[in-house]
């Protein structure tokens, strides 16, 4: 059983976490949730804390139960970080090395690895920007599945729908055995 920090970020696709969280528990992991302030526009905290079994943060200065920054221990009793779905946002907070939420400072407070998931609009996903964030990230060894072309939220098709929950939970287990 390994321990699975789930990341979610504020994206239509927030609620496809719930499927990630049951596919996960499924094949035994623990899972422990952290999402962004506006994350709870798409799920709620309620929502993931049931099927995940464990209290979720999304305040990063809500008092921790442990004398130990909650950013701190989340990312280190971790054994690796899955943000899904992960926006243009958080991506260019990593690669810039922002901490301004839960979410980025504990990715950055973070010696795991750390899975994105991303899911946007295609031009979001394709914009010279983000595409450069995205390289940079891999460079510094983080890793990346999907997204893939499918139905997007603006009704058109286009790469930037997320990958599948399955696919999504296949690749976290596959980097976690490197």
């Amino acid at each position: 059983m390994k321990k699975i920090l789930l990341a979610i970020t504020a994206s239509i696709a927030g609620y496809k976490a719930c499927e990630i969280i049951g596919v996960l528990r499924k094949k035994d992991h623990n899972v422990k949730c952290i999402m962004s302030k506006d994350a709870k526009w798409f799920v709620t905290a309620m929502t993931l804390e049931t099927l995940s079994g464990n209290k979720v943060v999304s305040d990063m200065f809500s008092l921790p139960e442990k004398r130990i920054p909650e950013h701190i221990s989340l990312a280190d009793e971790a054994d690796i970080i899955l943000v899904a779905p992960a926006t243009a946002d958080i991506i260019a907070k990593v690669a810039c090395g922002i901490c301004d939420d839960i979410v980025s400072c504990t990715i950055c407070a973070s010696d795991k690895p750390v899975v994105f998931a991303p899911a946007m609009n295609d031009k979001m996903y394709n914009n010279p920007i983000v595409q450069g964030n995205i390289r940079k990230l891999k460079n510094l060894g983080y890793y990346f599945v999907g997204p893939i072309n499918g139905h997007l939220a603006c009704g058109r098709q286009g790469e930037g729908h997320l990958a599948s929950p399955k696919d999504i939970v296949d690749f976290t287990e596959d980097i976690i055995k490197k």
